[in-house]
């Protein structure tokens, strides 16, 4: 015979089997895989400023790394080589007319050399003239509005604060002391928990690797076929061509993100944020933070 107080116990005790089956079941159930933050956003793609936003500050310079971190950009990206004594130096190209006042190669300059140079009005190399000109944009003119930049180290791009860098590192013929010297730049500069090691040559990012377990990688893939390529590597990023964001996204893992490159006007930048990537990297971060992040306008009619 049952009484109220065995009802009320054999009762409790059921309940208690229900939420730990509950619990298990809720245990055993997987959330889906998707990238982490901070390589995809919660909500649309992460903004990565393209060597600190060229249209609206002249490339890899101090100015433009600030100004993107102004602009609230979630990533800074530029590009790095060596210069003969080993300094890690902010520049895109290997050669120095493009981007400075100068000419021959990066690696043929001290660091003291190379951080005399103005580098606040760069030219604009074919390739980016060329996409531009199909999207009816003017390349911007920087006159002397930033006469004052010269070519950075690394050490000094990294104490900015605020700042998040993805770092290009270019293809050299000297991969083991680049990767080297790059991660001793990062830790001395106190870096390692915001920045990303990027480069097109998957040797550098193999050896920045088993330097380096650490430290994030993103994978650079200009052609169709460099895109499995880069996979092999222990990658965070799959960063592409916009021409190449829907192979890339077949492509990758879920906990791989993929970034595309170079991301010009809003259109392109909607249409590629409705695709499905999880990073843009724009020249134009301000205007990109400033658009696709805007508050929205809200208008609530009051009762009568």
């Amino acid at each position: 015979m049952l009484t109220s107080t065995s009802v009320l116990s054999w009762g409790a005790a059921s309940l208690l089997a229900l939420l730990a089956m509950t619990l298990v079941a809720c245990a055993t159930v997987k959330m889906p895989t998707r990238p982490p933050l901070p390589f995809a956003a919660m909500a649309g793609p992460v903004i990565i400023a393209h060597r600190g936003g060229s249209l609206e500050a002249p490339e890899n310079t101090l100015a433009s790394m600030r100004h993107a971190i102004d602009a609230g950009a979630d990533w800074q990206e530029l590009d790095v080589g060596l210069s003969c004594d080993d300094q890690v130096m902010v520049i895109h190209d290997d050669t120095l007319e493009r981007t400075t006042h100068s000419q021959g190669h990066v690696e043929e300059r001290t660091a003291a050399e190379l951080t005399a140079l103005g580098a606040g009005k760069p030219g604009w190399p074919d390739y980016t003239r060329a996409a531009l000109a199909e999207r009816n944009i003017e390349p911007t003119d920087f006159q002397e509005r930033f006469a004052g930049e010269r070519v950075p180290t690394l050490s000094q791009v990294l104490a900015l604060p605020n700042g998040r860098f993805m770092i290009e590192m270019k293809r050299t013929a000297r991969v083991e002391r680049l990767a080297e010297r790059v991660i001793d730049v990062v830790y001395e500069s106190g870096a390692a928990d915001r920045v990303a090691l990027a480069s097109f040559d998957e040797n550098l990012l193999d050896e920045a690797y088993r330097r380096d377990a650490s430290l994030p990688l993103v994978g650079l893939a200009g052609e169709e076929e460099a895109i499995e390529k880069m996979l092999q590597v222990p990658i965070s990023v799959l960063a592409v061509r916009t021409t190449l964001a829907a192979s890339a996204l077949k492509a990758a893992p879920p906990t791989v993100a993929v970034w595309v490159w170079t991301v010009y006007n809003l259109a392109d930048a909607a249409a590629l944020s409705d695709l499905g990537v999880h990073g843009l990297i724009t020249d134009i971060p301000k205007t990109l933070v400033g658009n696709m992040r805007a508050e929205p306008d809200i208008y609530v009619r009051p009762s009568e």
